[in-house]
């Protein structure tokens, strides 16, 4: 069994592959996304970026963002994409390794081989770990699936636009943006 700490220390060291995760102390190796997963993280990071430094809200972070998930059972996460406020972590701190504070929303895309049993697991780890939001991007259907901690999901279909509420007030954009090749 790997610790949350072990892991850590392997991934930064890279003596693992970026792709992997710790699931209840094994280390489980994700496939990379390919390009159209690496297109539709980039659109969110970049679309979510503009609005959050011209709001002067916080960071937002990309590249399979380690997050701790749990210790009991060792759980460390990737994020595609994680919105962090100013308010959990103050403008200029900065800390090595792994989040171990909760962004209050994270953005995953579904990929070809993911299984919809393993990315509920991996929002209900988010969910238990503070993640105040998660939102799934499906490159096949154009559609985003929003996961409220508290609340229920809804689905955001192409031609309509996503709202970030509370966790990103004002912001509001087209789903097709996310999707587009441009």
């Amino acid at each position: 069994m790997v610790t949350c700490e072990e892991f850590e220390r392997l991934a930064l060291a890279e003596k693992i592959s970026p792709w992997c995760e710790l699931i209840d102390g094994e280390v489980v190796d994700r496939m990379s996304g390919g390009y159209v997963h690496s297109l539709i993280s980039t659109n969110f990071v970049v679309i979510m970026s503009e609005f959050v430094r011209a709001a002067g809200i916080g960071r937002v972070l990309t590249n399979e963002a380690g997050l701790h998930i749990r210790s009991d059972l060792p759980r460390s996460r990737g994020a595609d994409v994680a919105y962090l406020s100013f308010k959990r972590m103050p403008k200029g701190e900065r800390y090595e390794g792994f989040l171990r504070i909760a962004p209050e929303l994270i953005v995953e895309v579904f990929g070809q081989k993911d299984s919809w049993e393993d990315m509920e697991d991996k929002i209900r780890d988010y969910h238990n770990t503070g993640v105040d939001m998660v939102w799934v991007a499906e490159p096949q259907t154009r559609t985003v699936k929003t996961f409220p901690r508290a609340g229920q999901p809804e689905v955001v279909h192409d031609g309509a636009d996503i709202d970030g509420g509370e966790i990103l007030p004002g912001f509001k954009v087209p789903i097709a943006r996310f999707f587009d090749d441009e």
